[in-house]
């Protein structure tokens, strides 16, 4: 069994090293304020929503990176892509983890960017869509949660019906990254069905322009990215024939075809997270003395240490593993709901000891790991909540 990184995951991570050092930290050397203690206070307005000079630095980077060929490299060469494995992304992802918190996270586009359920476009919709989010001219949101249903997505209550030649859609979507700046979202509606029923929910493309779309309240997430996440409501909101995205009533079949894929990559991310705060946490026990001696040489301190290391290094191997049963077309659900369950916990529990072994210094904005215990609490809900994967994994065992 050969444990080494595939060769084009290593060319890419230091390719993308060179690319954050040229064309990334200088921004962020620039625009320090937007990653200082006060965050926050100089991302946002007064109404949560990013300021145009935070945007402008997120539409740099997005188009350094698809000049570079990084943006988009998962998606298929036929749709402008690089054509990345699963395995190789995550490992990628893995890496571009493991550093403070910085601009880099627009370098792939997250929620705003290409996602393989977009594959299901056909020639007109590549056109209109798909080319142009490849090429960094446009982002989108996958809205699919609400108010009401958040695991239980299928019992969703926005519906749309058929009126002639178009479809009318009335709902309400919640906490959906990049819903107030995307260009065009992705949402999900029953079009047939009871509720509950997996079939007879449709995917919708529709334009941010369309009269019967708005972006409601922009909520103010805890650690995360402010001015990310809002509210999305559908009044009457009419799109043709042409905005359906696949075959009607399967669209959710469609989405959850390609979610486990973002949960590997949590997981690999969280991996990366922890690894940065246990490197940093290992520097810091070296030097720190207490009582005339490295506070590392005492067991309260380096079993804590020992631990967070051990638990990196299996949540590694089993993200590594789910993904190469992916990539050789192995069913893996019950692996990658594995290493999403896992990976979250192990994000908290790197942040709660990082701060543990730094003491009081940990809880102090100077440091990133109090930003780090405050966003890796979401790693635990969103792509299924532990609840979600226990229950995946249980499914597939019994």
């Amino acid at each position: 069994m050969d444990f080494s990184e595939p060769s084009e995951a290593v060319q890419i991570k230091q390719a993308l090293d060179d690319f954050v050092d040229q064309e990334v930290k200088p921004l962020e050397n620039e625009y320090d304020q937007f990653l200082g203690a006060d965050y926050e206070k100089h991302i946002v307005d007064e109404n949560h929503r990013q300021v145009p000079e935070y945007r402008d630095i997120v539409e740099q980077i997005r188009q350094k990176s698809v000049e570079a060929g990084f943006y988009g490299m998962t998606m298929p060469e036929e749709a402008g892509g690089g054509d990345v494995d699963i395995l190789t992304r995550a490992i990628v992802g893995e890496h571009m983890s493991n550093r403070p918190p910085g601009f880099h996270s627009a370098i792939f586009g997250g929620a705003g960017g290409p996602t393989p359920i977009l594959l299901a476009c056909d020639e007109d919709q590549r056109e209109e869509y798909l080319a142009p989010l490849m090429d960094g001219e446009i982002t989108t949101c996958f809205a699919l949660t609400e108010p009401g249903h958040g695991s239980d997505a299928h019992y969703m209550d926005t519906g749309a019906e058929k009126d002639g030649d178009e479809w009318v859609i009335n709902g309400q979507k919640c906490y959906i990254t990049n819903g107030p700046y995307a260009d065009f979202a992705m949402v999900f509606a029953r079009t047939s069905g009871e509720d509950g029923d997996l079939e007879g929910i449709t995917c919708f493309l529709v334009d941010a322009d369309n009269p019967g779309f708005e972006v409601g309240t922009i909520h103010r997430a805890m650690g995360m990215t402010p001015g990310t996440h809002s509210e999305l409501y559908f009044n009457d909101c009419r799109v043709g024939e042409d905005q359906v995205l696949g075959e009607v009533g399967r669209g959710f079949q469609s989405a959850m075809s390609w979610i486990g894929g973002g949960r590997i990559n949590i997981a690999a991310g969280s991996v990366g997270t922890a690894q940065f705060l246990l490197d940093i946490s290992v520097e810091y026990a070296r030097d720190r003395k207490t009582f005339e001696k490295p506070i590392g040489h005492r067991q309260g301190v380096s079993f804590q240490i020992a631990e967070l290391a051990t638990d990196i290094e299996q949540v590694r191997q089993l993200y590594r593993y789910a993904a190469w049963k992916m990539d050789n077309g192995e069913r893996a659900r019950k692996e990658e709901s594995m290493a999403k369950l896992r990976g979250a916990q192990l994000a908290n529990d790197a942040a709660d000891i990082a701060m543990q072994v730094h003491g009081g210094a940990g809880f102090m904005k100077e440091l990133p790991i109090e930003r780090n215990y405050r966003s890796a609490r979401v790693f635990r809900i969103f792509e299924g909540t532990d609840e979600i994967q226990k229950r995946t994994i249980a499914r597939e065992l019994i």
